[in-house]
């Protein structure tokens, strides 16, 4: 299935289409194995400043009968900013499941 692009009316600013264009690069690289994507959040809202793209994704199943959770899956660059998210990943997860709750790394 070929993937369409974002409507322009939500590619308003530069920042957007940046985001944008940076998404559709990850999603084509995953296109096989997906049967739907939706954009969701800030970046489709009015919002002036959206900080990223939040993707709802279906992937593809060999039968509808296995069972099958959703997964979140939170894709950074490796830029100067990546520590201060993961400091807040950090504070966020101790706040909300306890003080000994933390990001494990698994590469």
């Amino acid at each position: 299935m070929i993937m369409k692009n974002l409507p322009q009316k939500y590619l308003s600013d530069k920042n957007r289409k940046e985001m944008w264009k940076d998404a559709k690069k990850i999603l084509k690289k995953l296109d096989n194995d997906l049967s739907e994507i939706y954009v969701i959040g800030s970046a489709i809202s009015k919002k002036k400043n959206a900080n990223d793209i939040d993707l709802a994704i279906i992937t593809k199943a060999k039968s509808n009968k296995n069972l099958a959770y959703p997964v979140d899956l939170i894709i950074l660059p490796n830029n100067e900013d990546h520590n201060e998210y993961l400091k807040f990943f950090k504070k966020y997860m101790k706040k909300k499941y306890g003080k000994n709750v933390k990001p494990v790394r698994l590469k």
